[in-house]
């Protein structure tokens, strides 16, 4: 039975990382990039662990919700009709709702790339649409407010810890195969797309980076940051009995990665498209350009 859930949500899975990429990559390959960005997602080392690993139901489910989500709020952007828009917006609603039951802590998260998804691409539905999916999740965090507000927090059965020593160390980030403690590195999919821009832009001499690209990458070293072990988060819990609580439902700052490796896994693969097609496209122009100079 296990092994039934685990075969169907990949597959389901699969189509939805597919159809995210292919409402991400507008372009005449896009079918081949889809196919491509699809697999990267499902073998990002983090979602790999949750599948082969920790089999978290949850987990599981959330990596199957999250391209639902992101596919609605581009389609949502793109169609001008306002019946889709309206469908597509209360998908994406729908989608944050699902993931807040599961994970309070992943659909806050969400929230916050939803909004800087606004910012990048001038969509003030965004912000409203993931206010709205936190919404729908109004039973976790009526829990998360008895817990932690009420004075409640020992009756869950939860004990109040220190979460700074379960983040990352800054090799752990680049780990391929062997990693320790349930903190998988990017992988050397992702690493081998990251390199390949950087060889492409400083080599080159290629344009990889437009104005909201810089948003994308620092919202992704944020998260990055927030998962290591030297992040700050005893001085949090500081802050107030409450604070203290709210970090230790957090569990470990590594799920913040696992966040930042689908914003790097997108973005990679989009810009990978791109620098490809302009090599195709450059590609094509010199050879029509040597054709014509033959020809006369």
């Amino acid at each position: 039975m296990e092994s039934t859930f685990i075969i169907l949500t990949q597959i389901i899975t699969f189509g939805t990382a597919w159809s995210m990429f292919h409402c991400v990559l507008k372009r005449k390959k896009k079918d081949w990039f889809s196919l491509v960005g699809a697999l990267g997602y499902l073998l990002l080392p983090y979602h790999v662990y949750v599948v082969t690993e920790s089999v978290d139901r949850s987990q599981i489910l959330i990596w199957m919700v999250v391209p639902i989500l992101a596919a609605s709020l581009i389609k949502m952007s793109d169609t001008e009709k306002m019946f889709w828009k309206t469908g597509y917006g209360l998908t994406a609603v729908l989608a944050l709702g699902i993931i807040g039951r599961l994970d309070g802590v992943a659909a806050l998260t969400l929230l916050f790339l939803i909004c800087v998804g606004g910012i990048c691409r001038r969509q003030w539905q965004y912000p409203v649409i993931g206010i709205l999916g936190v919404a729908m999740a109004y039973p976790t965090y009526m829990t998360w407010k008895h817990w932690l507000f009420d004075g409640s927090f020992v009756e869950s059965g939860l004990e109040y810890t220190s979460i700074m020593e379960q983040g990352y160390s800054i090799g752990g980030l680049f780990s391929t195969y062997f990693y320790r403690n349930g903190h998988p590195g990017m992988g050397i999919l992702l690493l081998g797309c990251l390199l390949f821009l950087l060889y492409q832009s400083f080599v080159k001499g290629k344009k990889i980076c437009a104005k909201n690209d810089h948003i994308w990458l620092g919202a992704a070293a944020l998260l990055t940051v927030m998962s290591l072990r030297y992040f700050p988060w005893d001085f949090v819990q500081r802050m107030g009995s409450w604070a203290l609580g709210l970090v230790t439902l957090i569990g470990t700052p590594a799920v913040f990665f696992g966040y930042a490796q689908i914003l790097l896994c997108v973005w990679s693969i989009e810009k990978c498209g791109a620098v490809l097609q302009l090599t195709d496209r450059t590609t094509r122009m010199r050879e029509d350009t040597v054709k014509k100079n033959g020809e006369k």
